[in-house]
């Protein structure tokens, strides 16, 4: 019910914009004989219809949740056009960011540790099909592109001697502008489930 009340407003707000400003200041693409948005997501091509909201893939059933439908139309209503920065920050400094960053790393950060801990080159071969390429930071690192705009990276620090495995997911500093702080932590646990869905 919760994810249903929060993709209801995200499609209230979505009627509310011009669909050309929300594809141009989003990096998207408006269709205007189909009345679509086409929006890249995780690797995979979306169109969204206007003014309705309505999310459909473009090439094989849609296999989004609610929340995932929500994530996509508050990203477009939000979008203000800025580039990425490639400038990382951790969800603790998000605008509130703090209040919320424990459980963010029980629910999406730690997760990351305990499944590719052992075997970080599983990461970057799942990372791939959700866009991701190879970031040369920590032992290893993936950027993963959510949307054209908002590019996520996950880094992994292997187990030694001393240490346990870590990880971190850090996100382009331009990202709260185009997502709240809460759906910024949506989007992780997202990244994170989806990495696991694809290890299985």
């Amino acid at each position: 019910m919760q994810y249903l009340e929060t993709f209801l407003e995200a499609q209230r707000e979505f009627a509310q914009h011009d669909p050309r400003r929300m594809a141009e200041a989003s990096g998207t693409e408006y269709n205007v004989e189909e009345n679509v948005i086409r929006v890249p997501y995780f690797n995979k091509m979306y169109k969204v219809s206007y003014p309705d909201g309505n999310i459909m893939a473009e090439e094989e059933p849609t296999d989004l949740t609610l929340e995932e439908k929500a994530l996509i139309l508050q990203y477009l209503s939000r979008a203000p056009g800025d580039p990425l920065t490639n400038r990382w920050i951790s969800y603790s400094e998000l605008p509130n960011g703090m209040y919320h960053d424990r459980p963010f790393k029980v629910e999406a950060v730690e997760p990351l540790a305990e499944i590719f801990g052992g075997q970080p080159g599983k990461l970057l071969e799942v990372a791939h099909t959700l866009g991701g390429r190879e970031l040369m930071i920590g032992d290893v690192g993936v950027t993963i592109p959510a949307f054209p705009r908002i590019l996520v990276a996950i880094i992994l620090w292997v187990a030694d001697e001393e240490f346990p495995a870590r990880a971190n997911i850090v996100f382009d500093a331009v990202t709260p502008k185009y997502l709240s702080t809460a759906a910024v932590y949506v989007l992780g646990s997202i990244i994170t489930r989806r990495l696991k869905e694809a290890a299985a």
